[in-house]
């Protein structure tokens, strides 16, 4: 006989040897099916009693065999709103209709809460007539996933109670691992962007670029691509055409991260950013036009200071000619160099104009503003242009109401542009007409200079343009000389003293311009 062999604590094999442990494969499959949350019934209809349907009370919680084991104890689990579907379904396979019996409902725990169960059944024995005798049956709880879902559904709804409030579309983009674009997630807003529905864009990603310009389509899925492929953040701009036909632009800017499965996500922002491209444009046609401006006034101060000295030159040598009588000059000779010395002083007068204008544009003219009285400046100006009224048969006067109330100017520009006004309203008046200037307190603390003609009118439309440069209204083209920039340097002196001019005027009955001016600071007692 062998001695017995010795395990390493010293006892024998022999003694350590026990009998073989019997296992019942029904309870490992039950214990398995359990812990799954998962139980089979064995449904005998004829005598309505479920087989196995321990397993399903004892995770509800109910005490076993307690309750009832028929299909009858089991329908009044189920939730009230519930039973009716439940038997339907039933029917329908039971009828043929349906391959199986398939349905989720709410069973009742005995906590009293309502639990979700998927069951899932078909007939395994029929009669000999062709009735159902036996119904094997899968029960799952599937509380948990209803759970879930319902957290996704209210941070769902969290999310959407957001993005209502916000301007844009708030999206996710999977690029899948096929290398087909979908959209996971889009707001309500992505119809105001791209007058898609929300759940069209979400089923056909494709329809998002049916809008957008062919132009800019490359581009923007080369930028997707580049982002998919580095994990870098995407943005980019590009134009979208709606159903009516406008274009907009659209911002889009989003980071991406890769998923466990390979497929990239995006989670972003859109944004409708047609309002700034388009005040950018605004921006850059106001920067590009001032430049212009600018240009222009450098222009026409340079050419002013230019031409004034070889102007002086001809003004200074016709002048000459008319005195000199060593030889006389014929009558005609005298009147060619009569007009020769008018037209120069027309030019000249234009050129001081031109250099006001500039001036003013460029901020150049620097006013010495004081309490300046207007009955005072008012008659000092109509005693420079009496000659020019006396040769045109027009008579100039100042009111008797007019008052010498101080308005807060500069007495020298003041000046100039009651000249202005003067000289326009002798000018353009008729035989034996009229001026009259008034001097009167304003209603809102100001004071007011007008200057009133009976002379032949300005027409309604034109009045618009009366203070643009080189506008000279119904008199272009006619034999008055004028250069059509005296009114807009007239306007802008005023508007430099913190004024305001204002015109009306009826055709065939005269014109009358009105100086707002702000009242005369009293200095401190």
């Amino acid at each position: 006989m062998q001695p017995a062999a010795l395990d390493p604590a010293g006892s024998t094999c022999a003694e350590t040897q026990r009998a073989p442990t019997v296992v019942d494969p029904m309870a490992l499959i039950r214990s398995a099916l359990a812990g799954a949350g998962t139980s089979v019934w064995d449904w005998d209809m004829d005598n309505d009693s479920l087989g196995d349907v321990d397993d399903s009370l004892l995770q509800l919680g109910y005490p076993v065999p307690a309750h009832g084991s028929t299909q009858a104890d089991w329908d009044r689990l189920i939730h009230p709103d519930d039973i009716a579907a439940s038997r339907v379904a039933c029917a329908r396979h039971l009828s043929g209709e349906a391959e199986l019996y398939d349905h989720e409902y709410r069973v009742q725990a005995a906590d009293g809460s309502w639990r979700w169960f998927l069951e899932r059944g078909r007939v395994v024995e029929w009669h000999a007539d062709g009735r159902p005798r036996r119904m094997i049956s899968v029960l799952t709880d599937t509380t948990e996933r209803h759970l879930i879902a319902e957290r996704e559904s209210l941070a769902t709804a969290r999310l959407e109670n957001i993005a209502r409030h916000v301007p844009g579309v708030l999206y996710q983009l999977e690029l899948r691992s096929n290398g087909r674009l979908g959209f996971r997630y889009v707001n309500d807003r992505f119809a105001e962007l791209f007058g898609i529905d929300p759940g069209v864009a979400r089923e056909r990603v494709a329809a998002i670029f049916e809008v957008i310009e062919p132009e800019d389509q490359r581009a923007l899925n080369h930028s997707v691509m580049e982002s998919a492929r580095d994990l870098s953040e995407w943005r980019q701009e590009f134009r979208v055409r709606l159903p009516d036909g406008s274009l907009r632009w659209i911002l889009g800017n989003s980071t991406p991260q890769r998923e466990a499965d390979g497929c990239v996500v995006w989670y972003g922002y859109m944004q409708d950013v047609t309002a700034r491209r388009e005040l950018e444009a605004a921006r850059r046609d106001i920067a590009t036009a001032e430049a212009a401006s600018r240009a222009k006034s450098q222009f026409l101060s340079r050419m002013s200071h230019e031409l004034r000295t070889p102007l002086n030159a001809v003004l200074g040598f016709s002048q000459l000619l008319e005195l000199d009588n060593n030889p006389p000059l014929a009558e005609a000779h005298r009147e060619r160099v009569r007009l020769v010395r008018q037209a120069g002083e027309h030019l000249l007068e234009m050129i001081g104009d031109l250099l006001d204008l500039t001036r003013i544009e460029t901020g150049g003219v620097v006013l010495q503003t004081e309490p300046v009285p207007l009955r005072t400046v008012a008659e000092e100006s109509m005693r420079m242009v009496q000659a020019q009224a006396q040769h045109r048969d027009v008579t100039i006067s100042l009111a008797t109401s007019a008052t010498d109330l101080p308005a807060q100017a500069d007495r020298t520009r003041l000046r100039q542009i009651l000249l202005n006004l003067l000289s326009n309203a002798i000018k353009y008046n008729r035989r034996g007409g009229w001026v009259e200037v008034d001097v009167y307190p304003g209603s809102s603390g100001d004071v007011i200079l007008s200057v009133t003609d009976g002379g032949v009118g300005i027409a309604a439309d034109a009045i618009g343009a009366l203070f643009e440069p080189f506008q000279r209204g119904a008199h272009e083209g006619s034999t008055i000389e004028g250069t059509g920039i005296g009114l807009s340097v007239t306007r802008a002196l005023v508007e430099l003293m913190r004024g305001r001019i204002e015109v009306s005027s009826t055709v065939g009955v005269g014109t009358q311009f009105t100086v707002v001016l702000p009242a005369a600071v009293a200095p401190p007692t």
